[in-house]
């Protein structure tokens, strides 16, 4: 292979390269320098530590996320920029961990959180409510994406039917008669618990609650 040209840019797609080769434990100067077939001394003259490493990452993701087209309809815009978000961050091993893992300081990253305050300023909500709701949306997306991103490693890991059989074999341990809602609920369970249907469910919940929270204040 070639010696590629060192900078941020290289840098961050060899990080990418090796996450979607061995994921994110195998993420050090070391292994990037490596790929870049430099001596690992060369990257500190562009980045200062692994901390900033992962924040050009993050800022690489966000670059990715396509904002939705304006909409008069506040809540199918914000559902279509979740499902842009979550797309992106599913689509980068480990992504979900590294966006929380990093500060929301860098400049595409900015312009997403932005995109994400505009849609409710332009819904005209309170002011005061405006910061929460983002919040509260975004940690839904990312705290969603992190145990999907998860659980998918440990089926890749386990394997879905062994999972499915110590689910199985754990709770037929106790009696139906303690646990009726346990055996209701999980042990119809057969496919991936996170997924685009229960993500966008827990999603209307936060959009429903906002929307009766508004229709409140109105009220008054």
């Amino acid at each position: 292979m070639a010696k590629k040209n060192v900078n941020k840019e290289s840098i961050t797609a060899a990080a990418l390269e090796i996450l979607h080769e061995k994921g994110i434990a195998a993420l050090t100067m070391r292994n990037i320098a490596a790929k870049l077939e430099v001596q690992a001394p060369a990257l500190y003259w562009y980045i200062k530590n692994k901390q900033e490493l992962l924040q050009m990452i993050g800022e690489y993701i966000s670059s990715q996320i396509a904002f939705p087209k304006q909409s008069n309809d506040w809540q199918e815009e914000t559902t279509e920029l979740a499902f842009a978000i979550r797309n992106v961050l599913l689509s980068i091993p480990n992504g979900a961990e590294i966006m929380m893992d990093t500060l929301p300081i860098t400049k595409k990253r900015l312009h997403l959180i932005n995109r994400t305050f505009e849609i409710f300023y332009r819904a005209q909500f309170p002011e005061h409510k405006v910061f929460q709701y983002v919040l509260a949306i975004n940690n839904y997306i990312t705290t969603f994406v992190l145990d999907e991103q998860r659980q998918l490693q440990m089926v890749k890991t386990i394997g879905v039917e062994v999972i499915h059989k110590q689910f199985f074999e754990s709770i037929s341990q106790i009696s139906e008669e303690e646990i009726p809602y346990v055996y209701r609920h999980m042990l119809k369970q057969k496919g991936a618990i996170n997924n685009e249907a229960n993500f966008l469910a827990g999603l209307n919940i936060i959009l429903m609650g906002i929307k009766g929270e508004i229709n409140e204040m109105q009220d008054y």
